[in-house]
This record gives C-alpha cells, structure tokens and sequence, in this order.
C-alpha cells in the first residue's frame, strides 16, 4: 500500500476501506488459483479473509439501514 493510498484511506469511509481490501484479497485470491494451483491452504486462507470483509461489509450495510 502506498503512502497516498493510506492518505486517501483516512478520508474514506470504513465501507469504503472494507471494499478496497476485500477486491485486493479476491485478486490475490485469483492469482493464486492460477498460478499456484497447489497453494491449497494459501487459497483456502484468501477466500477466507475475503468472505469474514465480505459479512462485515454487509453487517455494516444493514445497520445503517436500520
């Protein structure tokens, strides 16, 4: 992460933040799939910490609908 994408975090909105780090693990999480196939706890861990923002991201949506 570089020093302007931690800037621009501090001025986003946690939701925001939540979004960008789940679509960074997802990609990782693709890259691995491709490439290295074998890295099935790699992999196992990536869709993990994608799906645990993913529940976050929707916990806080409904709360701010309530």
């Amino acid at each position: 992460m570089t020093e302007s994408d931690q800037q621009q975090d501090q001025q986003a909105n946690p939701l925001q933040v939540l979004g960008r780090a789940l679509t960074d693990i997802r990609k990782v999480q693709n890259l691995l799939e491709l490439n290295y196939p074998d890295q099935g706890d790699a992999i196992k861990l990536q869709r993990e910490a994608g799906d645990l923002i993913w529940h976050e991201i929707q916990r806080q949506q409904q709360q701010g609908q309530q």
